[in-house]
C-alpha cells in the first residue's frame, strides 16, 4: 500500500503547470458549498503524512455526504465521505499535508479542463471567484495522460472505499419518503417552489444513520485499518476490486435504500 501511495503522490504534481496563486482566497478549501469527496485511501495517505490514526481522521476530518444523482431528482443520491469545511488541513493559504492531500484535491482544476474543456468552470456561477477558472492553466499531452490515469485511480479508490464501508458501490439513498421532514419550515418562492437545503439533508441523514447504528458500525470498520494487518488486508481487497470497479457505474445502478424508521431497506430504483 505504501508503494502505491508513493507512486500516487508523485503523479499528483508530475508535469503539472498549475499552482494556486497567492491572490486566491481558497474558496474551494473553505466554502461549504463545494463538496470534496474523500476515500479511505485518502485517509490512509493522510494518516501516513500526519501521524494520526485513520479512525481519528475519519471522526475528526470527515462527514457523511449526499451527492444527488441529478438536478431533476435531487432526492436520490450517492452516500459518500466528504471533508468537513473549512478544510481541517488548511493552514492559512496552504495545505498542511500537501503531499498526502486527497486525490480529489490533486485533480482540481486540471481534470475539469481535460474532461470538460478549458471553459467549463468559467460557465459555472459557483466558480466565478476562482482564479484558476478565469485563467485555465496549460496542460501538456504528457500531463493529460497522467491526469487520465489519476482519474482512473480515483474511480477504483471510490469503489474500494464504498465496498469496504458499505458493502456496495455506489451506495444510493432515496430520501423521497423523508421529504416532509426535510422541507419542514423551508420557505417557498413566489413560484411555489422550495430550495432543497443540502445542509438539512445531511443533518437528517447523519442523525438517522447514527440512530440506526450505521455510523458506529462504519467507525468500527475504519478502526480495523489501524490494527496490525489492517492495511495489508485492505491492499488485498484493492487488488480484488480494481478489475471490477469500472464496470459499476452509478447511472446503471438498479437499487437504492430508503429509511424505514432508523433502518435502511432496499428498493428498486425507477428511472
Amino acid at each position: 500500500m505504501r508503494e502505491y501511495l508513493s507512486e500516487r503522490a508523485t503523479l499528483f504534481n508530475l508535469g503539472s503547470g498549475f499552482s494556486c496563486p497567492d491572490s486566491c482566497e481558497r474558496p474551494g478549501c473553505k466554502g461549504v458549498d463545494l463538496h470534496i469527496s474523500v476515500t479511505l485511501v485518502d485517509l490512509i495517505a493522510l494518516s501516513l503524512s500526519s501521524g494520526k490514526k485513520v479512525s481519528d481522521l475519519f471522526r475528526e476530518a470527515c462527514k457523511i455526504g449526499f451527492d444527488p444523482l441529478s438536478e431533476e431528482d435531487p432526492w436520490v443520491g450517492r452516500l459518500s465521505l466528504e471533508l468537513k469545511k473549512p478544510c481541517p488541513f488548511l493552514q492559512g493559504k496552504y495545505c498542511a499535508h500537501y503531499s498526502g492531500r486527497p486525490l480529489a484535491c490533486a485533480l482540481f482544476p486540471e481534470s475539469f479542463f481535460v474532461l470538460h474543456g478549458p471553459d467549463f468552470l468559467q460557465g459555472k456561477a459557483f466558480f466565478k471567484d476562482f482564479p484558476c477558472a478565469a485563467r485555465p492553466c496549460p496542460i501538456s499531452p504528457e500531463r493529460r495522460e497522467i491526469l487520465l490515469r489519476l482519474v482512473d485511480m480515483s474511480v477504483k479508490e471510490s469503489f474500494l472505499s464504498d465496498f469496504f464501508l458499505f458493502g456496495v458501490s455506489p451506495f444510493l439513498i432515496d430520501l423521497k419518503n423523508l421529504a416532509g421532514e426535510i422541507l419542514e419550515g423551508v420557505p417557498l418562492s413566489e413560484e411555489g417552489q422550495a430550495r432543497l437545503p443540502h445542509h438539512r439533508i445531511e443533518e437528517i441523514l447523519s442523525r438517522r444513520l447514527s440512530q440506526g447504528g450505521y455510523l458506529q458500525a462504519w467507525e468500527e470498520k475504519v478502526g480495523d485499518l489501524d490494527r496490525p494487518g489492517g492495511l495489508g488486508a485492505f491492499a488485498e481487497m484493492k487488488r480484488q476490486t480494481d478489475p471490477i470497479s469500472p464496470l459499476r457505474r452509478t447511472d446503471q445502478a438498479r437499487f437504492a435504500y430508503q429509511f424505514d424508521e432508523e433502518r435502511l431497506r432496499p428498493i428498486r430504483l425507477c428511472r
